[in-house]
């Protein structure tokens, strides 16, 4: 059962009161991705809908989150519809609400996957890799199985990265002074001189309290000698 990537294009939120909200995306296959159709053509000239609902229960419990949905053309000549796609998802209401935070600073994810199919049973053919003149490619059998449930996923979403140098204090280093990096070799040696020389310091300091030791002890026996004499 393979991932299909997609990327979305526009997004809106739809917010009814007494009901969940709902995130919808238009959706394209992403250009690094292939899908073909059994029934001719492929997804990648369709566009389609991400459905992302919030879900406030635990699920349904049969391990699909989702469904895609292909949907044939309808209609006749000028007023004919072309095929589409929906992809319907339900997410846990925590991460639906890192999503709805991402969306209202106005950021679209770029780009997001979903794990459609069954791994088991006639099911697990209807999307699947096929040979096409020496090549493995994605075949969505759309024919037979228009429905595949969607058992996982992945989305990306982007993230702010402050600009270099950003909050840092500036640098002291005159304008053209050449600054060497440090490589896995001179890493590495120098942390074995820094054991080393802790190894040295605990031997040195060891040494040194047994010769304190020794000392008291002496000391102390002079002193009895001395008191007892």
């Amino acid at each position: 059962m393979p991932l299909v990537g997609f990327r979305p294009t526009k997004a809106r939120l739809v917010m009814e009161n007494g009901k969940e909200s709902v995130l919808v995306m238009k959706v394209v296959l992403d250009d690094d991705d292939a899908v073909e159709l059994a029934a001719g053509g492929s997804l990648g000239d369709m566009t389609g809908v991400l459905r992302i609902r919030e879900r406030r229960g635990n699920g349904n419990g049969n391990g699909a989150i989702g469904s895609m949905v292909f949907v044939a053309e309808s209609g006749r000549d000028a007023q004919a519809s072309p095929a589409k796609f929906q992809l319907n998802v339900n997410m846990a209401a925590e991460k639906f609400a890192t999503l709805l935070r991402v969306a209202n600073a106005g950021r679209l994810p770029t780009k997001f996957f979903v794990d459609a199919g069954e791994r088991k049973g006639p099911e697990a053919k209807a999307l699947g890799y096929r040979m096409r003149s020496g090549v493995r490619v994605k075949v969505w059998d759309n024919h037979a199985f228009r429905v595949l449930p969607i058992t996982n996923f992945v989305m990306i979403l982007p993230m702010e990265v402050p600009a270099a140098g950003a909050g840092v204090a500036p640098a002291t280093f005159e304008a053209g002074t050449p600054v060497a990096l440090a490589t896995n070799a001179q890493v590495s040696e120098l942390m074995d001189d820094m054991l080393v020389f802790q190894s040295d310091t605990r031997n040195t300091m060891f040494g040194l309290v047994c010769v304190l030791g020794i000392v008291a002890l002496s000391a102390l026996a002079i002193g009895l000698a001395v008191f007892f004499r």
